[in-house]
C-alpha cells in the first residue's frame, strides 16, 4: 500500500494496520479545536486493506490523492466519520505521525494551493497512539 500511495507510512500506523486492519472502534468519540472552537466527531470506520467497495484504504487513496488532489501529498486518509469527513495521518515533514481531522465542507483546491495549506485540516493528536488513547464513549 505504501508503494501505491507513494508514501512511507509511520511505523505506528503500519503496526496498527497489521494488527487491526481497520474496522470499527469503541470508544470512538474525539475532540479537537476547529477555527478556535471546540468540536467533536467520532470514528465511523478505520480504512482497511481489502478488495471491497467500502472502507477500502486503496480506494480512499485513489479518490483523495490521484483522481483529484484533495489533500496535501504527505497526508494519508486513515479513517472516516459518519458525515464524510476524514481522519488523516501525516507521513512526512515536521508533523510526521500527527493526526488531523479533514473537513469536507471546507475543501482546499490543491491543484492551486500548495501542500502547506492546512486550512481544512485540524490537529487532533501528535500521533496515532495519543489519538487512540484519547477516544471516549461520551462527551462529558
Amino acid at each position: 500500500m505504501e508503494a501505491y500511495s507513494e508514501l512511507t507510512f509511520p511505523k505506528v500506523y503500519k503496526d496498527f494496520l497489521l494488527k487491526q486492519n481497520g474496522g470499527r472502534c469503541y470508544p470512538s468519540i474525539f475532540r479537537f479545536i476547529q477555527r478556535g472552537q471546540l468540536s467533536d466527531s467520532s470514528v465511523d470506520w478505520f480504512f482497511s486493506i481489502h478488495d471491497g467497495e467500502y472502507n477500502n484504504l486503496k480506494r480512499e487513496i485513489r479518490m483523495m490523492k490521484f483522481d483529484e488532489k484533495r489533500m496535501p501529498n504527505h497526508i494519508l486518509p486513515i479513517a472516516c466519520d459518519a458525515l464524510g469527513n476524514l481522519i488523516c495521518i501525516s507521513c512526512s515533514g515536521k508533523d510526521l505521525g500527527a493526526i488531523y481531522f479533514w473537513d469536507h465542507e471546507n475543501e482546499v483546491d490543491y491543484s492551486v494551493s500548495d501542500d502547506s495549506d492546512y486550512s481544512n485540516l485540524f490537529h487532533i493528536a501528535d500521533n496515532l497512539e495519543s489519538f487512540l488513547n484519547s477516544l471516549t464513549e461520551t462527551l462529558d
